[in-house]
């Protein structure tokens, strides 16, 4: 189930760069299978995370980093929500492509060095 998280994580950073470009480079949005495919893997993102840590709470290993990469999920997808939304002046997509990328970058740091004690 890791390597399935892992693989699903690299694609959803691929769909997030992919649509950045477009956005920021033509002022284009992406085409509805780009658009579809992102909501599907995020269901399956976040499928596998909660049974990984469904996993990992039966064993009671600590898990405090696994709610903020939570967190930072939420954050990631609402910024780039309002990144992405053909609306949207060129500063909001700006700003929100920053905040989707920070917190895209700061799950991958969580993700690789897995601090016990977090919070």
């Amino acid at each position: 189930m890791k390597h399935l998280h892992t693989l699903l994580a690299l694609i959803v950073i691929g769909l997030f760069i992919y649509q950045s470009i477009l956005v920021l480079s033509a002022n284009r949005q992406a085409p509805r299978v780009i658009k579809i495919a992102n909501h599907i893997v995020y269901a399956l993102i976040i499928v596998s995370g909660a049974w990984m840590l469904m996993q990992l709470m039966s064993v009671n290993a600590p898990v405090q980093w696994v709610f903020a990469k939570i967190i930072l999920l939420l954050a990631a997808i609402s910024a780039s929500v309002k990144a992405f939304k053909p609306d949207a002046t060129s500063s909001q997509s700006k700003v929100g492509i920053v905040i989707a990328g920070i917190a895209y970058a700061s799950i991958v740091t969580l993700a690789y060095t897995k601090p016990e004690n977090f919070f």
